[in-house]
C-alpha cells in the first residue's frame, strides 16, 4: 500500500483559499497526477485543501464515491503562547532553544506530556484524534495496528507466503511485486501540521521533530509505502518528503511558505 500526502497550495489564510500562485501549483500538481492509479482521495474540509485537490480529482476522473472529506484532516489546531515571543500561534514554529529544551518533546508517544505542550491539554486530545483517524483509515485496506507496527491481512482473502524464504531480505535489488496491495495507492490532501502528526504516528517519530526539522512546500508530495515483511508484519517507510518535481516541470517557483530560510530552486 502506498499513501501519498499532498500539502495544499500557497494559501490566502484570511479567506482559506488559494492565491493565484496556489492555483498554478494545483494545476501543475494535476498534470503530474493525471496518470496515477489512485484508489481513493481523502481531504481536509478546509477550503485551501479542497481547492488544491479539485484539479487532480478532475484529471483522475474520480467520482464522488472515491472522494471522502474527514474533519480530523483539518490543520492541527491547538494553540499555544510562544515562550520567547509571547505570541499565540500553532504548536510549531518555536525557537530552537524552546523546541529542544526538554528531551521529552522527542518522545513519539508522549511528547504532549512535557513542558510547554503539557500546558495545553488540547494537544493530546487532538493528536489522539488524528492518530485514531489514520489508523482507522488504513484498517479497511488490511493494516491493523499492532503496537508500533501493523499486521497485514489482505481484505480480498489472498494470502502471500511470508516466511524468511518467501520474502526479499536485503535491499540490494529492485523489489518484485507480490500482490495487488503493493500498488494500491491512496491520496491525502491536507496541511503541513497534521501531516507531521500522521507521519510521526506511522513512522514512530515525534511530530515536534518533524514540525521543526522538515519542510513540505505548498503542493509538496510526500510518499509512504507499507513494507510487508516476515509473517506479513508491516511498517511504513518514507520514500520522498515534500517533492516538488511538478513545479519544476511547469516552471512554477517553489513557494517559500515552508521554511525560515531560502528555498532551493534548482
Amino acid at each position: 500500500m502506498r499513501i501519498i500526502f499532498v500539502r495544499h497550495g500557497t494559501p490566502d489564510y484570511s479567506t482559506d483559499s488559494l492565491t493565484p500562485v496556489g492555483q498554478r501549483e494545483a494545476e501543475a500538481l494535476a498534470l503530474r497526477t493525471k496518470d496515477w492509479n489512485i484508489e481513493h482521495v481523502y481531504l481536509s474540509p478546509l477550503g485551501r485543501a479542497q481547492e488544491t485537490a479539485q484539479p487532480t480529482i478532475q484529471a483522475l476522473g474520480l467520482d464522488e464515491s472515491q472522494v471522502t472529506t474527514y474533519d480530523w484532516l483539518r490543520e492541527f489546531s491547538p494553540r499555544m503562547i510562544d515562550p520567547t515571543t509571547h505570541e499565540e500561534h500553532c504548536l510549531w514554529d518555536l525557537m530552537p532553544e524552546d523546541f529542544t529544551r526538554d528531551p521529552g518533546y522527542m518522545d513519539p508517544d508522549h511528547w504532549f506530556e512535557y513542558g510547554i505542550y503539557k500546558d495545553n491539554p488540547e494537544a493530546e486530545t487532538e493528536c489522539q484524534r488524528v492518530y485514531q483517524g489514520i489508523d482507522d483509515l488504513v484498517a479497511p485496506y488490511g493494516y491493523q495496528r499492532h503496537g508500533k507496527y501493523f499486521d497485514f491481512v489482505d481484505p480480498s482473502g489472498h494470502v502471500n507466503p511470508a516466511e524468511i524464504e518467501d520474502i526479499m531480505l536485503h535491499g540490494n535489488k529492485n523489489y518484485e511485486l507480490r500482490d495487488e496491495d503493493d500498488e494500491k495507492t491512496i491520496l491525502i490532501v491536507c496541511h503541513f501540521g497534521v501531516t507531521c502528526v500522521m507521519l510521526g504516528h506511522l513512522l514512530g517519530i515525534s511530530p515536534v521533530a518533524l514540525w521543526h526539522g522538515t519542510s513540505i512546500p505548498p503542493t509538496g508530495v510526500t510518499v509512504l509505502n507499507a513494507e510487508k515483511r516476515i509473517h506479513n508484519t508491516a511498517h511504513f517507510r518514507m520514500q520522498s518528503l515534500g517533492d516538488t518535481a511538478h513545479l519544476y516541470a511547469a516552471h512554477v517557483p517553489v513557494s517559500g511558505f515552508a521554511a525560515f530560510s531560502p528555498v532551493f530552486q534548482k
